[in-house]
């Protein structure tokens, strides 16, 4: 059964209450008595005077407010620490909720206590707090919150992707400490859109939403930085794009400053026009006010609101992605695959490795820019390298990356530690690589609660215990892994199929090895078999694997062949060097059919061949690459 705020969501529209601060500064409060020295510290006047606290709730609850936010949105340790109040968290927290509780129950009626928590005034990506402070900071504060008992979380004024990511992650682990979950206290996410139209690092509304979408949001909306009209573009996007409800606390228009003060100038009336449109026209279902917004505000909002009728939404669903900072990417191209750069690996490529023995930070970032004007879509990154301490390099790549090339990032590693150093650095949505059954399913579980923790895709290799064929060689061992694979991580760790890549392993063809002659053609049919049983499962692979060895022109027409016939037997994503990528048309016919006849295992010249018996589903594997026989 929902949580009664949830219900009242589902059933209308709920109203919020207005500014917080804007109704302090308005009141003749003292830096040495009402603030106890702590100068625009609002949080603290919950113990000093809550009394004015409680009035306030009591005047925007009269006004209509369905639900009071808590005088909590500095009231986390990092924040409060400037102050020399970090250790009072808990407790003002706890008394804000009571506080705010005693307003509403004065008031009557069904109304909701909504915990407040800020962004902070430290911004994770650009590194000026760990991941670590700030997730216990969250994690307090959250705490506090549920112990006064709210009905809501609420994370407002989102700056940073990164942040929203650290907070959610602790505000769960709070709640499943205490047997509880969003069932109960439902989470709701606003993030704040600057006038330049992005968030302030510089992410869009759609690369929030894409870096978002998974985690259990009850509402996402916008709030601060603008008034209504400014936030109509982004709002009208997350109406037409996000599948949960939507909330939208404007401020009383774009500041000004009259006389050295700061004001707001859109009037009551004027807001709560423009918020009726949101809810008539978007679908909006949470409203209230933020900055600048008074008690009169409230009570035309609920004027409104009482008059209005909820429009109904036509939502067209996200494509599966993952996103950079930036922008979202996704899963399925509609001209291509999805190529994955592979040159940022210190395992496969050699001037990736000097750059980071180098620590030459600059020429990292310098290699990554330019496998995205090479049209890479996501950049794999693995800095596995023995030595060196791979977790604090990949945090350190990531972190450059993060902000200074617009692709989502693959992280790549057989340690889950690196992968989770590199998962507390990107704002992004982030791709896995990845997962797989060699260590039985202990090691494969954790990198599926990696992937649920953390919102990122993952990529599971079709690889198994078997002592006798650990690396799946022939389709059908490549669909039963697969199969187990999928079920694994949909059915016990709840990762979407969506955000899962297979990938069934490029071996050699290149060796001279009999056992490695069907290689490429037992790769290309388990390709068309798993895309057969789950056609909404990505694919992808490193393709360069198959051609090790060759001399560079030989690789290029062999890894571009095989690419060919693996995209028409379902492939969607490969990791390649995108630039050495030819396509058909401009490969020199005699040189397409050598290839062919290696891939296909057609000759007994291929590649050390022996003509060995080719298997009933290739028996006469035609020129016209990829196609059933």
């Amino acid at each position: 059964m929902p949580a009664p705020i949830l219900e009242r969501i589902n059933s209308g529209v709920l109203v919020l209450d207005g500014a917080m601060g804007s109704q302090m500064q308005n009141r003749p409060l003292t830096v040495e008595g009402d603030y106890a020295g702590c100068e625009n510290c609002t949080d603290v006047l919950v113990r000093t005077r809550g009394d004015l606290v409680r009035e306030i709730h009591e005047l925007y609850l009269a006004a209509g407010a369905d639900a009071v936010e808590t005088n909590t949105f500095g009231a986390m340790p990092h924040v409060l620490r400037e102050f020399g109040l970090e250790d009072e968290s808990g407790a003002l927290n706890r008394r804000a909720c009571e506080l705010a509780r005693a307003a509403c129950e004065a008031a009557g009626g069904e109304r909701f206590v909504i915990g407040s928590m800020g962004p902070g005034t430290k911004l994770i990506t650009l590194g000026q707090i760990s991941w670590d402070e700030l997730y216990g900071s969250y994690r307090t504060a959250a705490k506090g919150l549920l112990e006064g008992g709210v009905d809501a979380l609420l994370l407002e004024t989102c700056q940073d992707p990164l942040q929203v990511k650290c907070a959610i992650s602790a505000m769960l682990d709070e709640l499943d400490a205490r047997g509880m979950d969003t069932a109960n206290v439902p989470l709701m996410v606003n993030v704040t859109i600057e006038t330049t139209g992005t968030m302030l690092v510089g992410a869009s509304i759609e690369s929030a939403a894409a870096t978002l979408r998974g985690y259990p949001i009850a509402t996402l909306g916008l709030n601060c930085a603008t008034g209504p009209t400014e936030m109509h573009e982004h709002l009208a996007w997350l109406s037409r794009h996000w599948e949960g409800e939507l909330a939208v606390l404007p401020n009383a228009g774009l500041p000004v400053l009259v006389e050295g003060r700061t004001e707001y100038p859109l009037r009551p009336g004027p807001f709560a026009e423009a918020m009726r449109r949101f809810i008539e026209d978007l679908g909006v279902r949470v409203v209230g006010g933020c900055c600048g917004t008074t008690d009169k505000h409230i009570a035309e909002l609920r004027r409104v609101v009482d008059a209005a009728t909820p429009g109904e939404r036509a939502v067209e669903p996200l494509a599966p992605g993952s996103s950079s900072l930036y922008q979202p990417v996704e899963h399925r191209q509609d001209n291509s695959l999805l190529l994955v750069g592979e040159r940022c690996n210190a395992s496969g490529s050699r001037k990736f490795k000097r750059l980071l023995e180098a620590e030459d930070w600059d020429g990292v970032v310098s290699l990554a820019r330019e496998q995205v004007r090479e049209s890479s879509h996501l950049l794999d990154v693995n800095v596995d390298y023995a030595g060196r301490d791979n977790a604090a390099d990949m945090g350190e790549v990531v972190s450059r990356l993060a902000t200074q090339v617009d692709a989502p990032l693959m992280l790549d590693s057989t340690q889950a530690g690196t992968i989770e150093a590199g998962l507390r650095r990107a704002p992004g949505k982030c791709v896995i690589n990845s997962a797989n059954f060699e260590d039985g399913d202990e090691k494969f579980d954790h990198f599926c609660s990696l992937a649920k923790r953390y919102n990122a895709a993952l990529v599971i290799g079709t690889i198994d215990e078997d002592p006798e064929e650990a690396m799946a060689r022939t389709a059908e061992r490549k669909l039963e892994i697969a199969t187990r694979a999928i079920g694994r991580a949909t059915e016990v760790h709840g990762l979407a199929i969506d955000d899962i890549f297979i990938d069934p392993l490029v071996l050699p063809v290149s060796t001279g090895m009999d056992t490695d002659r069907r290689s490429a053609l037992e790769l290309i049919e388990g390709c068309r078999l798993i895309a057969a049983r789950f056609p909404r499962v990505q694919m992808t692979c490193g393709l360069s694997n198959a051609s090790f060895g060759l001399r560079p022109a030989a690789r290029h027409v062999l890894n571009s062949v095989l690419l060919h016939a693996l995209t028409e037997a379902g492939l969607t994503s490969a990791i390649v060097h995108a630039s050495k990528i030819v396509p058909l048309s401009k490969i020199e016919g005699a040189h397409r059919d050598a290839a062919l006849d290696v891939i296909y295992d057609r000759r007994a010249e291929a590649i050390g061949g022996t003509g060995l018996p080719a298997r009933p589903f290739v028996a006469a594997a035609p020129v016209g690459v990829g196609s059933e026989a």
